[in-house]
């Protein structure tokens, strides 16, 4: 698996070098499964991509490791600001997501102390990492989101559920508005970073089936809450608690 190389990462100013905590958490607890990684199967949660089915019922092999050591410190520390900010831990590993790429967020704790695991395709990951040039942005916008996701599993899923019991599309929305949120906080300091690739790959994985579980918000919805909560995070003024509420009444207002 080619990865960026430290000076691409770095260019971001968005990760620096530190012990990937995450990363580096045991999964002992489980099913060895192939290439040193597990065996897990109903796994209830999140995923990002638009109607991609569940992983209900199915084996999902995960590993802790991208494969190059480099990219698992820099990747690490991405994710320890990513936990500072939504001010959950949740686990982090990779996963086999074959031929449709993906990240998902599990309420089970696979790994680590949780609550909840996030996990990121190895499809999506190499394919972020290797075609869209912006320097791994895209990459942590998507470990944003599925943070989001987790922070949600706090308190804010079934307010979400609330405004729309019969699609994902709240939650999908709630967690795109706090991945822009994030973003906005980090351009504060990193002046180059540029909101359109990730709002790109937002964009394409809108969908606009309505009436599927799997509903994630039309194109334009999902550009819409990144942008919103990119504006927010510019700001500088908001915690997660504020920029979770806002994203939740925007979603509310919008519904």
């Amino acid at each position: 698996m080619k990865m960026l190389n430290r000076r691409s990462l770095l260019g971001t100013g968005l990760v620096a070098a530190a012990l990937p905590v995450a990363l580096a958490a045991t999964a002992s607890a489980h099913a060895a499964g192939p290439s040193g990684g597990c065996a897990l199967c109903e796994l209830n949660g999140s995923f990002f991509g638009r109607n991609r089915g569940s992983a209900k019922g199915r084996n999902v092999r995960i590993a802790t490791s991208s494969g190059d050591a480099e990219t698992d410190r820099f990747l690490g520390s991405a994710l320890q600001r990513l936990s500072a900010t939504f001010q959950v831990s949740p686990g982090f590993a990779f996963f086999d997501d074959g031929e449709v790429e993906n990240a998902y967020a599990a309420r089970e704790t696979l790994l680590g102390n949780g609550p909840g695991t996030v996990l990121m395709g190895m499809t999506l990951f190499r394919r972020l990492m290797t075609e869209v040039k912006d320097g791994g942005v895209t990459v942590i916008a998507v470990c944003a989101h599925e943070f989001g996701h987790i922070y949600q599993y706090g308190g804010y899923y079934r307010l979400l559920d609330q405004v729309d019991s019969q699609t994902n599309r709240p939650h999908e929305l709630h967690a795109d508005f706090l991945a822009g949120y994030y973003l906005g906080l980090r351009k504060a300091e990193h002046r180059q970073l540029d909101l359109r690739k990730v709002g790109y790959e937002l964009y394409r994985m809108g969908d606009t089936n309505f009436t599927s579980r799997q509903h994630h918000g039309t194109p334009d919805e999902r550009f819409a809450a990144l942008s919103a909560g990119f504006k927010l995070g510019l700001q500088g003024k908001a915690d997660i608690t504020a920029a979770a509420k806002a994203g939740f009444e925007l979603i509310r207002r919008n519904s």
